[in-house]
């Protein structure tokens, strides 16, 4: 009798491992090794994406950014296994979206996400995302292009418990969906100390076109509220050929922005081209950074 107790309490065990019935995970994500998901759901219809923290303002909730459209995917949140802490489940995602060439359009950590309690009762409605307003990460993703749009929002929690949960949301929209990708980029650079310029490519020689130009117009405006002075423009240049052609050309282009960032705003930004030896997670991307070093985190080991 004790033996057959045992075997029922086993199997008890491993059903409440099981993933709630009818679910399954996303085409484009790999689950965290040994995670479960506890809540999943299908979304059809009318979908607001959102790319910023939130508020509430008297009784009504409030983010800067989002794009409302229609289209479908999926919602599912995973339970990470004990002893995996926010820091791992945010990264094992994250790691992915970057391989997948994922451009993030915002990223939040702790309360500069906003109140928690926003995100788990108004935004996403699951009561298992209740966390405090410190152990909270939300970060959103677009993959593809307008002709094959994905987009992915990411929340990761440290629960009271200690138990960490992770909510993915993969949306593929019926039409192609526009953003604002450098709204909020003073605020992400205050944040993290680094933020990538989006819409600006450098040519292969280092030039930067008349849209370009534009853009960064349009980021000097947000730089003068930063409060730093060690502000530097890094220039990524990939293509074929060797290097040193390409660090050149990189040297131009990150002298060509900082001019422009400079003839803007009150800032003299110095220039750094570093051609094509800083590659993202093994990615050749050619891209146009601004780095604030005082306001970088420090990551220990």
């Amino acid at each position: 009798m004790k033996r057959l107790i045992s075997c029922v309490l086993t199997l008890g065990s491993f059903g409440l491992l099981a993933d709630v019935p009818g679910s399954s995970d996303s085409n484009i994500l790999t689950r965290y090794t040994a995670s479960t998901i506890i809540e999943y759901d299908l979304i059809e219809g009318a979908y607001d994406f959102i790319y910023a923290s939130v508020d509430k303002i008297k009784r009504e909730v409030s983010f800067e950014s989002s794009v409302r459209f229609t289209g479908s995917g999926q919602k599912i949140t995973y339970e990470m296994p004990r002893g995996v802490s926010r820091e791992d489940a945010l990264r094992w995602h994250t790691s992915q979206l970057d391989r997948l060439g994922g451009t993030m359009l915002f990223s939040c950590d702790g309360p500069d996400c906003g109140r928690a309690t926003i995100w788990a009762s108004q935004i996403f409605r699951i009561r298992s995302l209740s966390a405090p307003d410190r152990q909270q990460s939300y970060a959103a993703y677009v993959l593809g292009d307008d002709a094959d749009q994905t987009l992915v929002a990411l929340y990761v929690v440290e629960r009271g418990n200690k138990r960490v949960n992770a909510h993915i949301e993969v949306v593929e929209p019926n039409a192609p969906v526009t953003f604002d990708q450098n709204r909020g980029f003073a605020d992400s650079l205050s944040a993290t100390g680094i933020a990538v310029i989006r819409n600006v490519t450098p040519g292969r020689d280092g030039s930067i076109d008349a849209d370009a130009k534009a853009v960064i117009g349009d980021i000097a405006e947000q730089l003068s509220s930063l409060l730093a002075s060690d502000i530097y423009v890094v220039c990524h240049l990939h293509a074929p050929g060797s290097a040193q052609p390409l660090i050149e050309a990189s040297g131009r282009c990150a002298e060509e922005v900082a001019g422009l960032l400079a003839e803007q705003s009150s800032f003299e930004p110095k220039a750094i081209g570093v051609g094509p030896l800083i590659p993202v997670e093994g990615r050749k991307l050619s891209r146009v950074e601004v780095v604030v070093p005082s306001l970088m985190r420090q990551v220990s080991r």
